[in-house]
Order: C-alpha cells, then structure tokens, then sequence
C-alpha cells in the first residue's frame, strides 16, 4: 500500500478523486496541516463471513429445492380454502 500526503486545503477542493484513490488503489492518505499530519484516510477493512445483512440472513437459495409438483408462482391456498380461515377482525 502506498502513501501520500495531502495538504487540508488540497484534500477540501479534492476529496472525491483522494478517497477514489483511497477504495480504488488501497492507498493511505495523509492529511497535513502546518507540516503536521493530523489524520489518516485508509481502506476499509472488508469483512470476512457474515455482515449481518439481510442477504445473510436468507442466503441466496442456491442448493434449495421445492417438493415435488410444487411452484414459487403457485398460490398457497386456493380461493374456495381462504374461506375456511377466522376472520381475525373479530
């Protein structure tokens, strides 16, 4: 990874093309004021395994089937068994 220092007031006029640089070529910034560096801009650490995100949770069904005869597009109930529910308005 390699690392470049950019001035506060270069880095305000360009910070979109220094983060670029930043996610794209995993390069560190360095932000210098008065010839001090007063912070670091580096890669994200990409997470390994689960994120906890809602693609996680449900997978992507790759390796599950459906029983026998049975179709996503299918409805679940036909219309005559809705009628033997409760009505749960009651």
């Amino acid at each position: 990874m390699s690392t470049r220092q950019i001035p506060v007031a270069e880095f305000c006029e360009h910070a979109v093309d220094a983060l670029q640089a930043v996610e794209n070529n995993h390069v560190l910034v360095e932000l210098v004021r008065d010839g001090h560096i007063i912070a670091y801009l580096s890669p994200a650490i990409q997470p390994t395994g689960s994120t906890g995100t809602l693609a996680d949770w449900m997978g992507t069904g790759v390796g599950y089937t459906l029983a026998p005869g049975e179709s996503l597009d299918d409805p679940t109930f036909s219309a005559d068994e809705w009628e033997d529910f409760p009505e749960s308005s009651k």
